[in-house]
């Protein structure tokens, strides 16, 4: 009898998880994949294992195609916050290069030029320019398209007895959010200026989202308030994990599998915005 019922409570326990809808699949990208991004228009910027960088619309038709990827090293980010404007960057040979809505190169810069030896992340700025972290400097700096400083935060060092090394600048709602794994996402205004270091920890990405952040571990999606402060967290589907990357934009989800695949989802219910 006992037994019965730890059968049946165990039942019941399941079956809000049974009764979960599948996410719904919009679309999967034929191709093997190694990065990809969206811009606020829905378009899909898709690096292939043929380091070629194509470019498709919401309606997923071909749009461009960029042939030089591997002519400057190996590509670490596609940063596509602008649409008109798409900078790939090349970390471990400190360039950038800068390409126009057809996926013409435009500029690049060599940051070595700049004085800039070890670049750590990169970002647009809201007023067309380039933010970045220079890990020697342990400073955020601007810089425009001939590669001149425009202005720097104040030296991280003196800032915090240990100072973060962020990987990930996020140039959002009027804000600039430097964020490193192990010490926590910091928050700074349009000039560089350091506001706050809130702690939040373990997080492989962060996108702006809504008037806040969105931000994904290796099993879960984090939403934060504009603030930094309020966070709320949803667990991610079995069928998604282990991934690669995951973007939100458009009302879509995008998820890069372990495999190269690309599918596009339907926005989960959770992913209201704050």
């Amino acid at each position: 009898m006992r037994t019965l019922l730890l059968l049946l409570m165990l039942c019941c326990s399941l079956a809000p998880l049974a009764a979960q809808p599948a996410p719904e699949k919009l679309h999967t990208v034929p191709g093997s994949w190694t990065n990809f991004e969206v811009d606020n228009l829905g378009n899909l910027y898709l690096l292939g294992s043929d380091m070629q960088l194509r470019k498709f619309n919401d309606q997923l038709d071909s749009m461009g195609v960029f042939n030089e990827v591997r002519n400057f090293g190996t590509l670490h980010t596609v940063d596509a916050s602008n649409p008109l404007r798409i900078i790939l960057w090349y970390k471990d040979f400190a360039t950038l290069v800068i390409l126009d809505r057809f996926l013409n190169r435009r500029t690049i810069i060599d940051l070595r030029q700049a004085g800039i030896l070890q670049c750590e992340a990169i970002a647009q700025s809201y007023d067309n320019n380039i933010w970045l972290y220079d890990d020697l400097d342990a400073k955020v700096k601007k810089i425009n398209e001939e590669g001149t400083v425009l202005l720097e935060s104040a030296d991280f060092r003196v800032l915090f007895d240990t100072p973060p090394r962020p990987f990930k600048l996020e140039d959002y709602n009027k804000k600039l959010y430097a964020y490193d794994s192990t010490r926590g996402l910091m928050v700074m205004d349009y000039f560089g200026a350091y506001q706050q270091i809130l702690s939040h920890q373990g997080w492989r990405q962060l996108q702006g989202y809504g008037k806040g952040l969105l931000a994904a571990d290796a099993r879960s999606l984090t939403l934060i308030s504009p603030d930094g402060i309020n966070t709320r967290t949803i667990p991610l589907p079995p069928q998604w994990l282990p991934f690669r990357k995951m973007r939100v934009q458009a009302g879509k989800l995008y998820l890069l599998n372990e495999a190269g695949i690309l599918t596009i989802y339907a926005l989960p219910a959770g992913l209201q915005e704050f």
